[in-house]
């Protein structure tokens, strides 16, 4: 029993007379995963075509059109799909095509963000002539009908009065009639 109550406070004056160390490691451990990006729908998309592709716009990631591949730039690394949504592989800068790789990706960001403006201005002044054209076209089209419905009381107007320029003549027509037959029975 002694040698055990010695044993622990042996132990227990190790641990006790050792100072304390703060020890602080970073562990990044990566057995055979991928990185997992969660893209709920497809991104939008701005062409750049002074560079000769497209970057995504509205999405939480940085994600370059190419060819029939995506890349993915996510805090300095990147990463490439056949698909938007994955799988990713990480790749390294070098194996990015020449047209992606020439530029910062900082100096992507702006292209695309002025495109983005520049396509925005765009739209908003199509989107105005658009208004402007369908505000005419529905002006038209009131007019159209409003001078269709002129033409179709025109043309009941000339109806009630060829009706009525023939019921007169008919009423001239009864009263002849009728003064013939009179001056007849008058004559006999």
């Amino acid at each position: 029993m002694k040698k055990t109550i010695w044993l622990a406070a042996g132990i227990t004056g190790m641990l006790l007379g050792n100072p304390t160390t703060d020890a602080k490691a970073a562990l990044n451990i990566r057995v055979g995963s991928r990185p997992s990006f969660v893209i709920d729908r497809r991104p939008d998309f701005v062409e750049l075509r002074d560079m000769g592709f497209s970057v995504s716009v509205g999405s939480p990631y940085d994600i370059v059109s190419y060819g029939n591949l995506y890349y993915l730039n996510q805090n300095g690394l990147w990463y490439r799909s056949s698909d938007y949504r994955g799988p990713w592989i990480s790749i390294r800068s070098n194996q990015l095509p020449s047209r992606i790789r020439r530029h910062r990706f900082e100096d992507i960001r702006r292209y695309r963000d002025t495109e983005y403006r520049n396509n925005e201005d765009r739209r908003r002044v199509d989107q105005q002539r658009s208004d402007e054209n369908n505000k005419r076209n529905l002006d038209q089209q009131r007019s159209d009908e409003n001078n269709k419905r002129k033409l179709d009381q025109q043309r009941s107007d000339e109806n009630n009065k060829r009706t009525l320029d023939q019921q007169r003549t008919d009423e001239n027509n009864r009263r002849l009639l009728e003064q013939q037959r009179s001056d007849e029975n008058r004559n006999r």
